[in-house]
């Protein structure tokens, strides 16, 4: 788990990185700017909700055909999987570009104070749709095949690049002008290309044996259980991604200040996920050869000790970022109302994050196995019964304004993470969904993790 999981932590390190350092920049141009990305990247999911769902049917798909050692379907599946990433992520780019201003205007209900800068910003980082798609269909392939660190280093030279960037597009320096929330995501977008670009270099030349190219062959066995296994990631992160947007109108209802110190806490959160969620992800990986070598008690054995080694981490890191949530809060901004709020809400979630973190672990669980259905409905509650709908009675009908808010997200955690344990224990979802051939070794061999070889060197044929 923390062999596999050390470059997957480091990739959302990286992306905490990104966040902060936008925000970072964004709060010297103006004290309201740093909400601009948080209103955007809700709507961002909902778009890429189709991308992601396929990437993580075929994580499971990949993963076990590796762990089967059925090497040739792993060159057909990636081929297919980047060609209809390719053709989704284009018409998806066309789309956000069209419907932004009125999703924006209409829906979100952006605060007048920053709706132009959340306009601009949104019409830069709609070409990042069509980019992300192709940066998580080449990351899914190389996880499936046990390579976390190539994605990593990819995402590590990207923040390197974007924290050089983001001060010259924000502030403006030399020939280039001041262009505050537009300049961080045209940041953002050029990074995310140096990403893409590397990964794909890396594996031409390093996995040769993957025969990785836009194809026709797009059969329809393939399309349906790509469908089958993502329509439940597909749903859930479309569903968060809609409740968030609802979530942030409902915050918006109450103006600038709120928005500005939800943006603040949801920093918070990250820090004190980011250490650890790669290690969730990584049970993706685990589990899928697990299942595809026919291993299914190791399989339970690795999600339960999974969350028995998580938890208590997160709750150490919870416990830091209470006690220094003043330094944090203060690191965005000194307005007085802003830094107070905030303190308030990061006192508050600080607790739950273990639980949020158990959420996360079903989900990687459900994307390992193949077994989406269970995370999902947790999800749906999570988010649109209890944050949405408890949360705008507490909010709006029983007047508690923002306190209401943030009980209503303590309760949704409360329930998500209890009933995501019960779920991984019971352990229905440990069974494989491709069919497999009668493997050429005992299982005790398939079983065994990929040698360094299969790794750095190219995949060793079946």
């Amino acid at each position: 788990m923390f062999r596999l999981g050390l470059p997957l932590m480091v990739t959302d390190v990286i992306m905490l990185v990104y966040t902060v350092t936008d925000a970072f920049w964004l709060g010297r141009y103006d004290k309201y700017a740093l909400a601009v990305p948080a209103q955007c990247w809700p709507l961002f999911l909902v778009f890429v909700s189709l991308v992601m769902g396929i990437t993580a049917a075929n994580l499971a798909i990949l993963s076990q055909y590796v762990g089967a050692k059925m090497f040739d379907r792993v060159s057909e599946v990636s081929s297919k999987l980047l060609t209809f990433c390719i053709l989704v992520s284009t018409l998806l780019f066309v789309l956000y570009e069209t419907l932004r201003f009125h999703i924006f205007y209409y829906l979100v209900r952006v605060p007048e104070e920053i709706l132009d800068d959340v306009l601009s910003y949104a019409e830069v980082i709609a070409f990042d749709v069509l980019w992300f798609g192709l940066a998580l269909t080449l990351s899914t392939i190389m996880q499936s095949l046990g390579d976390t660190r190539t994605p990593a280093m990819a995402m590590g030279l990207g923040a390197l690049s974007n924290a050089v960037l983001d001060p010259i597009f924000i502030l403006g320096m030399g020939p280039v002008p001041s262009m505050g929330a537009r300049g961080a995501a045209i940041a953002t977008v050029i990074t995310r290309i140096f990403g893409v670009t590397l990964m794909l270099f890396v594996i031409r030349a390093r996995y040769r044996e993957i025969r990785l190219r836009p194809t026709s062959r797009i059969d329809r066995e393939w399309v349906t259980l790509s469908i089958k296994v993502g329509l439940p990631v597909t749903l859930m992160t479309a569903l968060d991604g809609f409740a968030f947007t609802f979530l942030r109108a409902l915050i918006n209802i109450f103006g600038v200040v709120a928005t500005t110190v939800f943006a603040i806490g949801l920093m918070a959160i990250q820090m004190a996920t980011a250490f650890l969620r790669g290690f969730t992800m990584s049970i993706s990986i685990m589990i899928g050869q697990n299942l595809g070598a026919g291993n299914t008690e190791r399989a339970r054995r690795i999600a339960l000790t999974a969350a028995h080694t998580i938890m208590p981490l997160v709750l150490a890191c919870s416990a830091a970022v209470f006690l220094a949530r003043n330094i944090l809060v203060t690191f965005f901004t000194s307005d007085p109302i802003i830094v107070a709020e905030a303190e308030k809400l990061v006192s508050t979630i600080a607790w739950i994050l273990p639980l949020m973190m158990l959420s996360f672990l079903g989900m990687s669980i459900g994307r390992g196995s193949g077994h989406n259905m269970v995370p999902t409905v947790i999800n749906i509650v999570r988010f649109w019964v209890i944050r949405i709908g408890v949360g705008w009675i507490l909010a709006v009908v029983m007047g508690l304004g923002l306190d209401g808010i943030w009980m209503a997200i303590v309760l949704s955690e409360l329930v998500g993470g209890t009933a995501t344990y019960v779920w991984i224990r019971r352990g229905g979802w440990a069974k494989p969904i491709i069919k497999t051939c009668p493997p050429q070794v005992g299982i005790a061999e398939v079983a065994k993790p990929l040698p360094e070889k299969g790794i750095e060197g190219g995949i060793a044929p079946p």
